[in-house]
């Protein structure tokens, strides 16, 4: 039912209403396709899902200190002076999840209201505090976390999960059990489980990153920056399974809150520092350190082994893009790989050819990762690494 305030507009209404008919469409020809592909998979089990998206709330521990700590580096990066530039500053996607989703967690964070961030973030996987960082399927909330999920929901998601499985399988070439997705209880995760574990949603994507970055890094102890690191499902991944590795990621202050707390929650042997406890350029001793984006300007050049970014340069201005390239192409010692659509790439490779003409591209391969079979429109992403080794040191200076 409509609520009176959407009758003020309108058209905004009518896109809302046909966008919502259009996904939910989508999903039932999805789930009929799905259903008709998998009928004689052994893994296609209903009740893979319902398990999947049980109850599994951790309220055992104490973490008031992490979340002091995480408000006092929360309200020292909003209130930190932010460069003239506006290059740093939220694209209009994410105003507008702060706008719409946000505004609880914020609250909670800039009032130190302890109590109501442990809410917020021991069930984040379920939580608005999570738009744009955890994908619930459709965005339907409430099909999904609102009780017994329907058979046309359930095989939808199944479907999918079954799919990325497959192309995860495919991409590690068979190298990684299904074990290897599985992950701490934090947040409250949902996904399917299959072979006794659960594959939460995002899982075998962030592996694979995870698992793609460290197949390709040569130090034996390197040093990995993230644009943009969501909550820090990649990062979980890379840490856990490369040994001697230092974690730099760089992004919006409200996802480095809950990377701050969903990393020191599944590292508390680690060293992580968060915004205020440590200088990013000069820290030696800190295996993790999770700073606002701003602070990449002051990172030393040769700082890192590798730059790695997962779509979250593909809404950036032009302006902003080429700004964001021209420090990679300084902090970055050796490797850049970035994921996303490709007209961003096109951009990409026209700022690197053009200022960083010996950094070409190793490799662009397709990203198939959001495509359907069933669908017409693929997602049209690739997958592109770049090396900066061997560029001049002249070619770096005309960058700046």
């Amino acid at each position: 039912m409509l609520k009176f305030k959407y009758f003020r507009h309108p058209i905004r209404t009518s896109k809302a209403a046909n966008a919502l008919v259009k996904a939910r469409l989508s999903m039932r020809s999805s789930a009929a396709h799905g259903r008709r592909y998998y009928r004689d998979d052994p893994r296609y089990n209903l009740q893979s899902v319902t398990d999947g998206f049980a109850f599994r709330l951790d309220t055992q521990d104490d973490d008031s200190e992490l979340l002091e700590r995480i408000c006092t580096a929360y309200i020292k990066a909003v209130q930190h002076p932010q460069p003239a530039s506006d290059v740093y500053k939220a694209t209009d996607w994410w105003e507008e999840i702060r706008q719409r989703s946000l505004k609880p967690v914020i609250q909670a964070l800039i009032s130190r209201d302890i109590e109501a961030l442990r809410r917020i973030y021991r069930n984040f996987f379920r939580d608005p505090c999570s738009t744009g960082l955890v994908n619930v399927p459709n965005g339907m909330s409430k099909a999904y976390f609102g009780g017994t999920i329907k058979d046309v929901h359930r095989h939808f998601y199944l479907s999918d999960s079954l799919r990325r499985l497959d192309y995860w399988s495919l991409k590690t070439q068979g190298r990684c059990a299904i074990c290897e997705l599985s992950g701490p209880k934090i947040g409250n995760p949902f996904g399917i489980y299959l072979n006794d574990t659960l594959i939460r949603a995002g899982a075998t994507y962030q592996h694979y990153c995870a698992h793609r970055i460290s197949s390709i890094l040569s130090s034996a102890k390197p040093v990995v920056a993230e644009i943009g690191g969501g909550f820090g499902g990649m990062a979980y991944y890379l840490l856990r399974d490369r040994a001697g590795l230092t974690y730099f990621d760089f992004d919006v202050p409200e996802s480095i809150a809950l990377t701050s707390y969903y990393l020191s929650k599944a590292f508390p042997q680690l060293q992580i520092r968060l915004f205020g406890e440590s200088d990013a350029t000069t820290d030696r001793a800190a295996d993790v350190l999770l700073m606002p984006l701003s602070e990449l300007s002051s990172v030393f050049s040769d700082s890192f082994d590798i730059v790695f970014s997962s779509h979250a340069m593909s809404d950036l201005s032009s302006n902003a893009l080429q700004h964001y390239l021209h420090i990679v192409g300084r902090v970055t010692r050796d490797l850049f790989l970035y994921v996303g659509n490709s007209s961003t790439v096109d951009v990409i490779n026209e700022t690197i050819n053009r200022y960083y003409p010996l950094a070409a591209p190793v490799e662009i391969n397709s990203s198939a990762w959001n495509d359907y079979a069933n669908s017409s429109n693929s997602a049209n992403e690739l997958e592109c690494l770049y090396r900066f080794k061997d560029v001049r040191r002249g070619d770096r200076k005309r960058a700046h």
